[in-house]
């Protein structure tokens, strides 16, 4: 439906007031994909500032929001069960669909360089509307879900998801320094702002006091896929001294579920491995003795922000196609990359240490406040209003 028809001075207060932004967004309803769960934080937080209009993907007879405009789904014989297994449905462009909300909208948003973004992303540009492009998705994850590991493949997609999607953009946006270099690296000139997903409120919660005893409790939080590396944990695990004492909780799902768990069985650690409740997550990273996060691809690791902020020890891994170690640098809670013996021996030294483990929970506090969500949003909303002044 058209906005009524107002005075140009009306019109202008309207857009100043409560602009309305045509938010990409594929899997929209499959809020365990962080990217989905970051920009629904967003939407909540800014719908009193901003009009969103969600654009995803739409599975066949299936209903959704009155403020979602669903788009058909990809579907390709030999691939489909690639995007069933990762859970991330693409929408296909529809031209007349897109010109319609597009023609609505004062911005477009585009979280995800894939083909809806694409004919958005066009459809804009013919209708001279600024254009925001956010950085989610490494070539590496691609890759990776794809069994395929090539050096000359990764740069080929950074070019394209460039000279494609963002010199195209009038603002890109990155969650971290390392995924704006990423970006730089590969090429891009285009405005970058670099903008944390944020920590909400919700996961500071009150520190319970540090479990000096055995048994433990390990947990470990992300997407159960190739490059999360899940399967690091579960040998460093089932290698520990610690081995009987301690209880492994992995929170996620994927296409490595199955997998992980016959490993777990096969090696003896006790392991829960699937998907778990919001408010079950919280817990888990309240009375946690440590977090693990052992993903070789990250670009912010939004589970470790909310692991520290709940003030729990973290343990990561010094990948070097990974955010995380900008925030989290002590020697304690780094291991080597992908190196599971240093894993082992860097969790082992925690879990003997809680005078350690209390001190790293406190510090990770602070940390995590400085990417608190209530900052981004108005970040966010700034980003927004600067672009749509500047156009």
């Amino acid at each position: 439906m058209e906005r009524p028809q107002s005075s140009p001075a009306a019109g202008a207060a309207q857009a100043l007031d409560n602009p309305r932004i045509a938010m990409v967004i594929d899997p929209w309803y499959h809020p365990f994909n962080g990217t989905v769960v970051s920009t629904r934080r967003f939407v909540g937080a800014l719908s009193d500032r901003f009009d969103f209009r969600i654009l995803l993907a739409q599975a066949p007879d299936e209903s959704i929001e009155e403020n979602c405009v669903g788009f058909a789904r990809l579907r390709i014989p030999g691939i489909n069960f690639i995007l069933d297994r990762m859970k991330a449905p693409l929408g296909l462009p529809n031209r007349q669909k897109l010109q319609q909300v597009i023609k609505e909208a004062d911005l477009l948003h585009v979280q995800f360089p894939f083909f809806l973004g694409h004919g958005a992303i066009a459809e804009a540009k013919r209708q001279d509307k600024p254009v925001v492009m956010s950085f989610h998705v490494q070539p590496e994850n691609i890759l990776n879900n794809l069994g395929l590991s090539s050096r000359w493949l990764t740069n080929l997609l950074y070019r394209f998801f460039i000279w494609r999607f963002y010199r195209r953009a009038d603002c890109v946006i990155a969650p971290s320094l390392f995924a704006a270099s990423l970006l730089r690296d590969a090429g891009l000139t285009r405005p970058i702002t670099v903008l944390s997903n944020g920590v909400t409120e919700s996961f500071f919660l009150a520190p319970t006091p540090v479990n000096q005893m055995p048994p433990f409790h390990v947990v470990s939080v992300g997407r159960l896929a190739k490059e999360k590396q899940q399967a690091q944990l579960i040998q460093a695990v089932a290698a520990s001294p610690f081995k009987n004492d301690i209880r492994l909780t992995m929170a996620g799902t994927g296409p490595q579920q199955e997998s992980l768990v016959r490993r777990a069985a096969a090696l003896g650690v006790d392991a829960e491995i699937g998907r778990v409740s919001d408010e079950r997550l919280k817990m888990l990273y309240q009375t946690a003795d440590v977090f693990v996060q052992t993903s070789a691809v990250e670009l912010e690791g939004m589970s470790v922000l909310e692991a520290m902020a709940a003030g729990c020890p973290v343990l990561i891994n010094q990948s070097i196609t990974s955010a995380v170690p900008e925030f989290v640098t002590a020697p304690e809670a780094t291991y080597a990359m992908n190196d599971e013996q240093d894993l082992r021996r860097k969790l082992d030294a925690m879990l003997e240490d809680h005078v350690l483990r209390a001190a790293a929970g406190q510090e990770n506090r602070k940390i995590a406040q400085s990417r608190h969500h209530d900052k981004s949003v108005n970040s966010l909303a700034d980003i927004y209003q600067r672009v749509l002044s500047a156009h």
